[in-house]
């Protein structure tokens, strides 16, 4: 079980590739890794808020050159382990670098 941020308490993720499916939690973590805020569908849980959140999530790491190989706003939402893993390795590896960048 994860818990992320204290700036995120109220969101929690206890299974990965069900957890980021409607793309809120994927949205508060890279808002906390950014510090950046960024605009969400919250007015409902159909699959087409989910899509939209998720699509957020990732044309945010578009504009930031964060390049994706093959992930769709669809595959994040079906729950595909290997590309949502994948996903999450890209976010670790861009704002890793950042960090380090920032702190030599």
């Amino acid at each position: 079980m994860i818990f992320m941020d204290a700036k995120v308490a109220s969101r929690h993720v206890g299974d990965l590739f069900q957890d980021l499916r409607d793309g809120h939690n994927l949205i508060s973590l890279l808002e906390v890794l950014s510090g950046e805020h960024l605009p969400r569908e919250t007015s409902g849980s159909m699959r087409f808020h989910m899509l939209d959140n998720v699509r957020i999530a990732l044309r945010f790491l578009q504009c930031k050159n964060i390049k994706l190989v093959n992930i769709q706003a669809e595959d994040i939402v079906d729950g595909n382990p290997k590309l949502t893993l994948g996903l999450i390795w890209t976010i670790i590896l861009h704002f890793q670098v950042c960090f380090f960048a920032l702190h030599l």
